[in-house]
Parts: C-alpha cells; sequence; structure tokens
C-alpha cells in the first residue's frame, strides 16, 4: 500500500514539474516573438520599418546649424587639413571652409593662463599643424583645439571629427582657388599709393588650396539614393572608423537633412585671411562676418559651385562678386611681369596664370632695386588694373612709372610667391 501511495506522489510531482517547465517555455517563446515583432516593426498592421529609425531621428538632440571641425591627422601625429563642415538642417545647404593647417594663432592671456594647467609647455603663439603634438592625449588635443578655434573664428562649433590622412585622400580632392572677403582689419589693410590706410571695409583676395568632395566620394553618397535606412547605416559605417565627440545616435539625428540634401550643390570656401610667407594669417573679425553669413544664409543652393571666384563678400546665394562699375578691363594691353620676390619662378608661372585667363603677357624679367613684400601693379591711366587684384593678395596700385613699350607692370611681392 505504502508503495502505491510513493509511485502516485512521485509520477504526480513528476507531472507538475513537466507542467510548469511547459508553461515557462510557452511564457518564453510568446516573450520572444513578442519582442521580435516590436523591433523588427513587422507586426500584423504591416508598421513601416523605418519607425525606430524615426524614433532615434525625434529623440536625438540636433543643432538647426550644426559646426562640425574635421580633422585630418597622419602616422607622424600631424594635423594635415582642417575643415569646418556647416551643416544647415533648414536650407539643406552644406558648406565646407577650409582653414590652412600652417596657421599660427596666439592664445589670448586667460584662456593661455588656463591651457597652461592642461599642459605647461603649450606655446602661447600655436601652429595649427602641431595641434596633435601640445596635448598628451588626442582627445584633449581635439577637444581643446575646439576652443581655440572657435576664439580664432568667433563661432560656436558644435562637434569634432577626426579622421586619418587615407580617409582624407579617398573622400577629398584639393583645388587652388583665389578667396575674396571683406575686411576693415589692419592685418590685411595696406596704406594706398597716398600713404592713406582704408578706414572702410575693402575687398581683398587670397590664394589658397581648399578641400572639396571627390567624385568617387560624391558617387557613394549618391548611390545610398535619399533612402532614410542606407543613409542610417552608411553613417554607422563611418563612424566605427573615426574619433568624434558626437555619438552615433546624434549623428543618425541629421539624416532627415542628409537625406534631401544634393552633394553636386556642396559648396566650398576658404578662410579670410592672408599668407605672410609661408605662414597663413587668420583675419578674425572677417573670418567671424563670412561664417556668421554662411550660418544664416536663408538661400536654397539650386546652382554648382563657380570656383572662378570663392567669394565670402556677399551671400553666397548670389554667386558673384560686386561688379567694379567704371573699371577698364586690363585684356588687350601689354603686360610686362618681373618678380621681385627673389623666389625664382614666380614670373614665369603668374604669365602662365594671366594667359590662360586671357590676359597678354609678352615678357618676364627680374626686379633688382628691392625685395618687395606686397605686389605692385603699375598702370599707364587711372582706373586701369582693378581687374588684375584678384589674382595677388592685396596688390597695390600705382599710377605712372610703366616700362616703355607696356600699358601694365606687374612687380611680384613674396606675399604672392608661396
Amino acid at each position: 500500500m505504502k508503495k502505491k501511495n510513493v509511485a502516485k506522489m512521485f509520477f504526480t510531482s513528476l507531472l507538475k514539474s513537466l507542467v510548469c517547465i511547459a508553461v515557462i517555455l510557452g511564457v518564453g517563446f510568446a516573450s520572444y516573438k513578442i519582442s521580435y515583432s516590436v523591433l523588427s516593426g513587422a507586426d500584423e498592421n504591416g508598421s513601416d520599418p523605418i519607425d525606430s529609425l524615426k524614433d532615434i531621428i525625434d529623440e536625438a538632440t540636433t543643432d538647426e546649424i550644426s559646426k562640425n571641425l574635421i580633422y585630418v591627422s597622419n602616422d607622424k601625429n600631424k594635423i594635415t587639413h582642417i575643415m569646418l563642415e556647416i551643416c544647415n538642417t533648414k536650407t539643406y545647404n552644406m558648406d565646407y571652409v577650409t582653414i590652412p593647417v600652417r596657421t599660427d594663432y596666439t592664445i589670448p592671456s586667460v584662456m593661455y593662463r588656463k591651457l597652461c594647467q592642461v599642459n605647461q609647455e603649450i606655446p602661447q603663439v600655436v601652429r595649427i599643424a602641431k595641434l596633435k603634438q601640445y596635448f598628451e592625449d588626442e582627445n584633449d588635443a581635439y577637444g581643446y583645439g575646439v576652443l581655440i578655434f572657435e576664439k580664432m573664428l568667433g563661432t560656436d562649433i558644435s562637434y569634432y571629427t577626426a579622421i586619418d590622412q587615407e580617409t582624407y585622400e579617398s573622400h577629398y580632392v584639393q583645388k587652388n582657388v583665389t578667396v575674396a572677403y571683406q575686411s576693415k582689419s589692419s592685418l590685411n589693410n595696406t596704406p594706398g599709393p597716398d600713404g592713406v590706410t582704408p578706414s572702410s571695409p575693402t575687398v581683398l583676395q587670397a590664394k589658397m588650396k581648399i578641400s572639396l568632395l571627390s567624385d568617387a566620394y560624391k558617387n557613394q553618397i549618391k548611390d545610398l539614393g535619399h533612402d532614410k535606412e542606407k543613409i542610417a547605416d552608411y553613417i554607422k559605417d563611418q563612424y566605427e572608423r573615426v574619433s568624434s565627440n558626437l555619438t552615433e545616435y546624434n549623428k543618425i539625428g541629421y539624416v532627415e537633412a542628409y537625406e534631401k540634401m544634393d552633394a553636386e550643390l556642396y559648396h566650398y570656401w576658404g578662410v579670410p585671411g592672408i599668407y605672410n610667407g609661408k605662414v597663413f594669417e587668420v583675419d578674425a573679425k572677417a573670418a567671424k562676418k563670412a561664417l556668421k553669413r554662411l550660418a544664416e544664409n536663408t538661400e536654397k543652393y539650386t546652382a554648382i559651385q563657380d570656383f572662378a571666384k570663392v567669394n565670402m563678400v556677399i551671400p553666397p546665394s548670389s554667386g558673384k562678386l560686386p561688379e567694379n562699375t567704371g573699371t577698364a578691363s586690363s585684356k588687350g594691353l601689354k603686360i610686362y611681369v618681373l618678380n621681385g620676390s627673389r623666389i625664382a619662378g614666380v614670373a614665369s608661372s603668374t604669365k602662365q596664370e594671366l594667359e590662360s585667363a586671357g590676359y597678354t603677357v609678352p615678357q618676364v624679367g627680374n626686379y633688382t632695386a628691392e625685395t618687395l613684400t606686397t605686389t605692385r601693379i603699375k598702370v599707364s591711366k587711372e582706373g586701369q588694373g582693378e581687374d588684375l587684384k584678384q589674382y595677388f593678395n592685396n596688390p597695390e596700385v600705382v599710377v605712372g612709372g610703366v616700362t616703355e613699350g607696356y600699358d601694365i607692370e606687374i612687380i611680384l611681392g613674396t606675399m604672392d610667391a608661396n
């Protein structure tokens, strides 16, 4: 009798255990199906698979105008390129502003004292190319670099992104351009022939190399086909290869803007400033004004940028410089180019540049009276030579003293030899 009771109790317990296991497995399977259905967005009602991406876009913190400072560095611990990427989520414009890495910047005293607490060896005059060498940790270099650039350019920077040289070479190319900008700064306003320094803003010119998206990179962007999911996946893939203080999550918040942008209509600029020998000096006042104008531009770009003149003077949507009313063209006049910089080959390269633009340069030579810093344009008559100023760094125009047999004489200074 006892054996039957024991056997009955054993089978009853076993049956209860099996039922409990079945219930647990059933609950687990049901939870899996529910979770899978929610996460995949594939419920009975056929919900949109982009719903989860939309939630991310809605919740991510984004700026209407984001400014991304892009660092490019090589394996020798040097910064090789700097760009400020301005993404406008209202007009869907994308602008890239190149800042030459040969820029020297004097850190303001208050800021310098604070930076010395981080690294006592940091110099007050920093060379942008050596930024990573001033800090032990590269993220410190990039982060404190943002603060330095904010002071230098007079603008807020949203975040930074650092890429390596190989990525830069596969995504960007360089182009030689003439950058026009407006300035009242004593840095760039030199006295005219009458010895008076202009007090009102003047249009200045600077030659530099700027970074542009390569055709191959533009084609990669086009292949995404304005598809939000593809763009989001592309951002995730790219952010695995870079260093940034912006999270991948927040970067995806810009997907809707990227979806509506056309890579062919991106615009490219050079920061206002001049080369003094091989060192670039940013015109802080002009840079602040130019960047503010780009950020506040309310017109959407509808045409491919014209690089005949990279114009930082007027709203970029207008696409041209102010007309020089009453200024005679120098085309058809005889121009004599002299090298006053003592740097070999400058006159010949200038002759080629001017002739390719339609000017007549029968001869080049050397100017031995002195070594000039600023290029001098001598003209036979008042009003001549104004159209030639765009090819040089803030040249002075002088009436008279032109070599016999020529209408215009250009004596090149060291500022245009680099």
